[in-house]
């Protein structure tokens, strides 16, 4: 199967996948779930009319005329507090003494501060006229009744918290968390807590993966490390696929002898989409799906693992988690340091987004290599660099998108 179109590759992944299902969670366990439904207000927000001050209740119209030479002094009635209808309605010439959040008195189309009075227990003068509506908070001032607040498919922040809350929304449907399995395989893999024999290297992928996912919103299951055998392969694609939602596999899938990921694909009865992504770095993997489900072999290389999750497969992963907006969000970055490298093919460059004097600049990482995953620290997105147009100097301005 020949190497595929980076573009096409992405768009491939994104139409073989959707959301793993629905579930309810409450209020105090919704905050970075996606929506599964549109929030609707069933109710206005404020449902009563109410004062945003401490002050005074009155009718507008009995101030008309007044002025700090010819002010209007009305006779205090009652006393309310937030949460306590008034007894008594407004009529000519009297205020309500009134509390910030009580409902407006019947009567009353205006409040005044304190501070712009003179008062006592029975009195209170007023210096200047007010209009009707004045320092009212009105019904649903903050949320109409039947206004769209949040779509499905957006991450349920403090806002949307709270907007629920203040509707008396207890409960959300969201998307579930899906679960990715992660495969690590070699037989140069050796696990963090062995001892590590001349020649071997430490499992770093499964860990760097796993860290990458759940900035994308999933769980993690380690599946397990197969050596470079065949039927090791497909064991662990058997044990994910009773219980995760997507398989992820690093290494045996560029083009040696022991090379022999993409086979077990095949031996599961996987179809293979691709065999490799016209890209540097990240060009070599496999994508299959079966039921439904898909397997992402990468690069045993670390850097060109990652990139070509968070490149590649990350909008994909996004739609599977529910997201809404799943697709990169492109935007211009200016080049802090020159990048000389060249390249035939599509080349994603990591670096460090940052602003500067207005500008959004990507600080890209000196060491670029495909096994150089210390190159990473700090690094938070990618630029974007296309076929034949490297080298690109500092200063210059690229496509980029944060991950």
């Amino acid at each position: 199967m020949n190497k595929i179109d980076y573009h096409e590759a992405t768009e491939m992944l994104i139409r073989n996948v959707t959301p793993i299902g629905i579930c309810t969670v409450d209020v105090n366990n919704m905050q970075g779930r996606i929506l599964a439904e549109d929030i609707i207000a069933g109710e206005n927000v404020p449902y009563f009319a109410k004062s945003p001050y401490d002050g005074y209740a009155f009718y507008s119209g009995d101030t008309s005329g007044a002025s700090k030479e010819n002010p209007v002094t009305l006779k205090v009635i009652e006393n309310i507090k937030a949460g306590q209808p008034a007894r008594l309605e407004i009529t000519e010439n009297t205020a309500i003494r009134i509390m910030t959040g009580a409902p407006i008195p019947g009567g009353a189309d205006a409040i005044c501060k304190y501070e712009d009075t003179e008062f006592t227990e029975t009195e209170v003068t007023l210096f200047r006229s007010y209009g009707p509506g004045e320092n009212v908070i009105t019904v649903g001032e903050d949320i109409r009744r039947g206004t769209v607040l949040a779509k499905a498919g957006t991450v349920i922040d403090i806002g949307i918290i709270g907007t629920a809350a203040s509707l008396g929304l207890n409960e959300l449907k969201v998307y579930k968390v899906p679960v990715a399995g992660i495969i690590s395989t070699g037989d140069e893999i050796a696990d963090l807590n062995e001892d590590l024999p001349f020649g071997k290297i430490r499992n770093s992928n499964s860990h760097t993966i796993a860290a990458a996912l759940k900035n994308l919103g999933f769980h993690t299951k380690y599946l397990g490390r197969a050596k470079d055998d065949i039927n090791e392969i497909a064991a662990l694609i058997t044990k994910g696929e009773a219980d995760c939602d997507v398989i992820i596999s690093t290494g045996g899938v560029s083009v040696g002898d022991y090379d022999l990921v993409p086979d077990a694909m095949k031996l599961k009865g996987y179809n293979i989409l691709a065999e490799g992504v016209i890209m540097k770095p990240g060009m070599a993997c496999a994508y299959g799906i079966r039921d439904g489900k898909l397997l992402l072999a990468l690069s045993g290389n670390p850097a060109s693992a990652l990139t070509n999750l968070q490149c590649v497969c990350a909008p994909a992963l996004r739609k599977l988690t529910g997201l809404g907006k799943y697709r990169h969000k492109i935007i211009p970055m200016i080049l802090k340091r020159d990048f000389k490298k060249g390249s035939n093919s599509i080349r994603f460059i990591r670096g460090m987004m940052d602003y500067e004097d207005g500008r959004v600049i990507l600080n890209v990482s000196p060491d670029q290599g495909n096994i150089v995953i210390s190159s990473v620290i700090g690094c938070n997105a990618y630029g974007i660099i296309p076929p034949g147009q490297s080298p690109v100097l500092s200063g210059e301005t690229i496509e980029g998108f944060i991950v």
